[in-house]
């Protein structure tokens, strides 16, 4: 029988490092038994990411079950120990990224420990989404002098992260926010106006977060994407922001059941414009929604008329129509738009 070339063992290591993270992280491990080739190549990874869930499943667990998460979570937490404590220490990391079961602890002092490990090895990608016990996720100092990072996502639960403030990263390009409140005096909140610790921002994307008061002023954001899916923190038919000064915005992304109240500053580089809004009220609705939420929603649109490319949902359409007269009264808010698209289902991100 004719023996078939090895062609990927023959791959270097940079071209090799793109593959293996395609996989679980614990099968990219795993590698290191198939030939000598093999043996170290994990050690160098520049992208780690541990995924309690996809663990646990590779494990055999039946996460159908509540307490199987609390019974894997301690072998989830000593694996990523294992592989950050016998990774080559003169390998960098790009990607770090960390995703638990919200039902589940993980412990915050190796947590702590591993952002330290990833901010030394010149991280520019970190992505932290857990429940931290039994005390919260406390940032390093080492973080805000971080040089290499880039990107920041976080989700937050239960008041398991304290958010240092003031909360600066001079370098940081990209900022995911999940489920945080903007609060000022709150040790688990960003304060009110966070973001000029940010002076590099470029895009900035706020879920489920309590933004009531919030200011956002960043001078070279490009992209802004705020969502309330599923969660209305006041639990009425509005939110109302501080201001938005974003000069430089080129998308702006909205969807949720409320609507947003805000005064937007001029907005001359704005290309796109995405709307969903889809109150959750039981109907008839009200007088007060049937009043105040299309005028909300027009108001936001004048703001934003200088997009070229508009894209809204039917039920944002649904929204303006609950008054007629508003509608007469008020011509079309983007004189200068090239692209209108009216989507039949909403986009889920």
């Amino acid at each position: 029988m004719e023996i078939q070339e090895d062609r990927i063992s023959i791959l270097p290591d940079a071209l090799l490092h793109q593959i293996l993270p395609l996989i679980d992280l614990k099968q990219a491990v795993q590698t290191c038994v198939l030939s000598k080739r093999w043996r170290h190549l994990w050690a160098t990874l520049p992208i780690l990411d541990f995924d309690f869930r996809h663990h646990a499943i590779r494990s055999g667990v039946d996460l159908s079950w509540s307490h199987h998460h609390g019974e894997h979570m301690p072998l989830f937490m000593n694996f990523a120990n294992q592989i950050i404590s016998c990774r080559d220490i003169n390998s960098s990391i790009s990607n770090f990224r960390l995703s638990s079961s919200n039902f589940t602890a993980t412990n915050a002092s190796f947590v702590e420990k591993w952002v330290i490990y990833v901010i030394n090895h010149n991280v520019q990608e970190l992505d932290i989404d857990a429940y931290h016990s039994p005390k919260p996720l406390k940032f390093p100092q080492t973080l805000f002098v971080c040089k290499s990072l880039q990107v920041l996502k976080l989700k937050h639960y239960f008041d398991s992260m304290i958010i240092p403030k003031p909360f600066s990263l001079p370098n940081l390009k990209i900022l995911h926010l999940d489920r945080f409140p903007f609060r000022d005096n709150d040790p688990f909140s960003f304060s009110k106006d966070p973001f000029s610790g940010f002076p590099n921002l470029e895009e900035l994307i706020l879920r489920r977060s309590e933004v009531s008061g919030l200011i956002i002023s960043a001078p070279k954001l490009r992209i802004l994407e705020l969502s309330f899916r599923g969660y209305n923190p006041e639990f009425s038919s509005e939110v109302v922001m501080e201001k938005i000064w974003t000069p430089r915005l080129n998308s702006f992304k909205f969807e949720g059941q409320v609507s947003l109240v805000c005064p937007i500053g001029e907005l001359p580089c704005l290309e796109e414009v995405y709307f969903d809004l889809y109150p959750i009220l039981e109907s008839p609705y009200t007088d007060f929604v049937k009043q105040k939420m299309p005028l909300n929603l027009i108001r936001m649109l004048q703001q934003l008329g200088n997009a070229k490319s508009v894209t809204l949902t039917l039920s944002t359409i649904e929204v303006l129509g609950m008054d007629s007269r508003l509608l007469e009264q008020n011509p079309s808010p983007f004189p200068i738009m090239k692209h209108l698209k009216v989507n039949r289902k909403r986009s889920y991100y």
